[in-house]
């Protein structure tokens, strides 16, 4: 990004240089997607940040547009359609966006409807081109990820409204709790496909706990080897409870009833990067 080299406050995507800078980027992809594709259009979500090549100033950032999950797949546009729409965009010289990106560093790496044809090429000149300051676009990487919704009831545990504020000291305090003491069980028993869990809510009922868990989709876990791993960590966690009969893996009981529909999202990280939600 112009004028915007990169920092170590960037690593930390809870500081105050990340948000400032992520709600620039999003401001500016959500502009235009929703100007190109209207209803079609839900979000675009911002991965990483990460700094450029030596000799080279600027940062590059890993972002994803996510599609509605009720648009049908013969209305989605093709992978290399969604690139081209921000490259238009940004080309325009009448456009006013909060961040300043470069065209040729635009990259779609993968999505859900696939490039059919191939775009026409023209010769570049043999001179070698200036090095300039590049926005802030999308690193390139070659891990895709499979998200687990993933439910189960602490029943010793007593609910309280403000554990349905994200905001509140106890709600932080819960999830912490939970992501601390259930992230290195994942790890430990995955350790070549476990990428992350995050805390999504709680609701009452003593207090029924609903958590994302990614693995890469190359080895990633089925539902019962997930759901055998919190069994496993029933015994050992502390500050709260994990009741065997109650968890759930993508809407399916540990005893394989269904117990509901959630949305399942199938993603790979890459330059620009874009998201279809299913419905399963």
């Amino acid at each position: 990004m112009e004028g915007e080299p990169f920092i170590d406050a960037y690593n930390d995507n809870t500081s105050p240089e990340y948000k400032e800078l992520e709600t620039r980027l999003l401001s500016t992809c959500s502009k235009i997607y929703k100007a190109k594709y209207g209803n079609r259009f839900s979000q675009c979500k911002l991965k990483k940040l990460r700094a450029l090549a030596v000799r080279e100033t600027g940062t590059e950032a890993e972002m994803g547009v996510v599609f509605n999950s009720t648009t049908p797949l013969a209305d989605l546009p093709q992978n290399n359609e969604v690139g081209q729409t921000l490259v238009e965009a940004v080309n325009n010289t009448n456009s006013t966006f909060d961040v300043s990106i470069s065209p040729d560093s635009v990259k779609v790496e993968s999505g859900p409807v696939p490039t059919t044809t191939t775009a026409p090429t023209t010769a570049k000149p043999k001179t070698a081109a200036p090095i300039t300051a590049r926005p802030a676009t999308a690193a390139p990487t070659t891990i895709a990820l499979i998200t687990k919704r993933v439910t189960f009831r602490s029943v010793l545990d007593t609910f309280t409204n403000d554990l349905l504020n994200p905001s509140s000291a106890a709600y932080k305090g819960r999830a912490t709790m939970i992501n601390t003491q259930l992230t290195p069980v994942f790890q430990k028993i995955f350790p070549l496909s476990f990428k992350s869990l995050d805390v999504v809510s709680f609701s009452n009922g003593s207090i029924i706990n609903v958590i994302d868990v990614s693995f890469g989709s190359t080895s990633a876990p089925n539902s019962t080897q997930i759901a055998n791993a919190l069994i496993n960590a029933a015994s050992t966690v502390v500050g709260f409870d994990i009741e065997g009969s109650s968890i759930g893996v993508n809407g399916i009981s540990s005893s394989g009833v269904r117990q509901e529909i959630s949305l399942v999202t199938a993603s790979c990280l890459c330059l620009l990067s874009w998201i279809l939600s299913n419905q399963q």
